[in-house]
């Protein structure tokens, strides 16, 4: 990564970023065309990977700063400060709403990225997103209020329950909670009310 980038205008710096995403976001990585990218950024192919090193180095950076950006969203949310385990839940399926609305392209890619399998980027992927699911992960079960459970320990296996659920759920439906993102809200809102039903306290 060439830092020149960052001294770029942020119209320019913009106009690559999304352009990186739409692109990434229609292709697998291996046959994503780093050539449709340049020509979407109005920039040559040789300047793209002078900023970036290689097709592998735009990705990467890509991934991270969509990360961040989903992050700077959770500030937004109050994330932080909110201790009923499934209103955290509920709350962080509402940013991603908001992503979709604000950054379609963006949460494309990010959708994209999480199940791509080229061994190119894959490992990579895997860590950067552990990185930061790590973080999102010690937030809430930190602040839990575990007396409202029924079962203290409860949380944990529910965390990895719903949050399989929800990446299934947005995989099998992928074009569907695109073009429908209330209705997909609401479909999983349900499923965590029902299960806030079963482990919470009367």
């Amino acid at each position: 990564m060439n830092e020149r980038f960052f001294s770029l205008p942020p119209e320019r710096r913009k106009r690559m970023i999304n352009a990186g995403y739409k692109v990434f976001s229609a292709y697998p990585y291996k046959k994503a065309p780093t050539s449709s990218i340049a020509e979407a950024a109005g920039v040559s192919k040789p300047l793209l990977f002078h900023y970036f090193g290689s097709k592998k180095g735009l990705y990467l950076f890509l991934f991270e700063t969509a990360l961040k950006t989903a992050d700077s969203i959770a500030d937004e949310e109050d994330l932080a400060g909110e201790r009923d385990f499934f209103m955290y839940i509920m709350k962080n399926l509402r940013r991603e709403i908001r992503l979709m609305r604000k950054y379609p392209d963006m949460l494309r890619f990010l959708n994209a990225a999480y199940f791509e399998t080229d061994p190119l980027v894959s490992a990579d992927i895997k860590r950067i997103k552990a990185r930061y699911m790590k973080h999102d992960t010690s937030s809430i079960l930190e602040n839990t209020d575990r007396s409202r459970f029924r079962d203290p320990e409860a949380p944990e296996k529910l965390l990895k329950l719903i949050t399989l659920a929800v990446e299934g759920y947005m995989s099998v439906n992928r074009q569907e909670v695109f073009k429908n993102p209330d209705k997909a809200l609401k479909e999983m809102e349900a499923l965590i009310l029902s299960l806030r039903d079963n482990y919470y306290k009367a």
